[in-house]
């Protein structure tokens, strides 16, 4: 699979580098020229970016999949913010950094490869996940970020191994 990366505003490069190794047992990932947020997907009133406008113009973007990487936070429907979010069998993606931060910067590459990877799981069929160790779990807090592994569980892997082969032939 071609995994583009876009990255959005200002995203450290160390943190899109680490991506693109983090990010090769789905696919080959490669950067994007990175495009400036859009003033017309930020909320005034909220101080956040609408996801949803973004994932939009990621939609025209090369590659199997697209995933959008911006440092400014982000929120869709009625959720306070989220980490990301990912089109169900489709190719957008999109994910902020801005809440996944932390003093460790082992921990901070670690829960920005679990959402990377949760985010392009949805693009390929995966829903979220009740076991919360699954990379599929919803994550609503750094805690559930932390809580849960890179891998997928055995209940999402046949979809994402199915879609994996599919994108090859």
């Amino acid at each position: 699979m071609r995994i583009s990366i876009r990255p959005l505003g200002d995203v450290p490069w160390d943190v899109l580098e680490d991506l693109v190794e983090d990010l090769k047992d789905l696919g080959d990932a490669t950067l994007l020229e990175s495009k400036d947020l859009n003033s017309d997907w930020f909320d005034e009133k909220r101080k956040q970016y609408r996801a949803e406008p973004i994932l939009e113009s990621l939609a025209s973007d090369a590659g199997d999949r697209v995933l959008g990487v911006t440092a400014g936070d982000l929120y869709t429907g009625t959720y306070n913010f989220v980490f990301g979010v990912g089109r169900i069998y489709s190719g957008p993606a999109v994910m902020s950094i801005a809440h996944l931060e932390s003093p460790d910067l082992g921990k901070t590459r670690e829960r920005i490869a679990k959402e990377a990877i949760h985010e392009l799981g949805h693009t390929l069929g995966a829903d979220n996940c009740p076991n919360r160790e699954c990379v599929m779990s919803f994550s609503n807090s750094v805690d559930a970020v932390d809580r849960k592994t890179r891998s997928f569980c055995r209940r999402c892997t046949p979809t994402i191994e199915f879609m994996l082969k599919r994108l090859r032939t």
